[in-house]
């Protein structure tokens, strides 16, 4: 073995050894040392943070108090307490809505609803939250984003907990396969050729829905709204589909489709 080739595997057992060493460094701090560091970097890495923490927190006993009973009980924080401003203080406290089966805009299905079936199918079988992480992941890599949004970080915990203990392996299953689907289609903005065609008409009858609240929906005004190329998939398919994810169908007789649209574009930033 020439010198060169003993510098280079050593150069990069060393950057190895490094990472190992800072990460078992930081592990092994004190939980309260640890939480200081994160403090620090989090009021760093965020202007909000700071200007709220020098400005307001550090000169305002108001806010102090209220932020001491925020702490202790958060229920107990009236929306006009003075820690930020009343839009922001809803922002913050709120919690994300339940998902209430039949109660939505979308034939019964909320926004997230519809989203996490577009999410779904673009998946192809792959564990959805997978497959939102990893695009999410791939995207802020691309970004040149160096540090965790965050409003990640608590999604990214839970996954990878969950990821770490599944001993059937199909979540590290469908992350390899997530992985590799995008790293095939770096080179281009992903679409529903991307999805297969069992998927992308379903994709496409979801974004009709979510661009058209409504309590119900007519079988034939859904048909009517795919493009032209899946104007083969039969109404019993639709239906079946409907009544598969919850989506409130209008059986009143009589009632005729709306009329076609052949321009069947579908946004990318509803695909991708």
């Amino acid at each position: 073995m020439t010198k060169a080739q003993t510098r280079k595997r050593r150069d990069a057992a060393s950057a190895e050894d490094d990472r190992i060493a800072r990460f078992l460094y930081e592990a092994t701090l004190p939980e309260h040392a640890a939480e200081a560091r994160h403090f620090v970097k989090f009021c760093r890495n965020s202007l909000f943070i700071r200007a709220w923490l020098f400005e307001r927190f550090a000169k305002k006993p108001a806010t102090q108090t209220a932020f001491r009973q925020l702490l202790t009980d958060s229920a107990g924080i009236a929306a006009d307490a003075p820690l930020w401003s009343p839009h922001m203080t809803q922002k913050i406290l709120s919690e994300a809505p339940r998902q209430v089966v039949g109660k939505g805009p979308y034939g019964g299905l909320s926004e997230a609803g519809i989203l996490a079936l577009i999410k779904r199918f673009q998946g192809g079988g792959m564990d959805v939250m997978t497959f939102l992480l990893v695009r999410l992941w791939t995207r802020l890599a691309a970004s040149g984003h160096k540090d965790v949004p965050a409003g990640f970080l608590d999604a990214i915990t839970a996954h990878w907990t969950a990821l770490a203990s599944d001993p059937s392996g199909r979540l590290v299953h469908d992350f390899l396969r997530a992985v590799r689907f995008f790293d095939e289609r770096s080179d281009h903005v992903i679409g529903e050729a991307d999805f297969g065609h069992t998927n992308s008409w379903k994709i496409h009858l979801l974004v009709y829905i979510l661009d058209h609240p409504k309590p119900h929906y007519q079988v034939g005004e859904l048909h009517a709204k795919l493009p032209p190329k899946y104007r083969r998939v039969d109404r019993r398919s639709i239906r079946q589909f409907c009544k598969e994810h919850g989506i409130r169908r209008d059986q009143k007789p009589g009632e005729r489709p709306a009329p076609a649209d052949d321009s069947g574009a579908l946004g990318t930033n509803r695909d991708d």
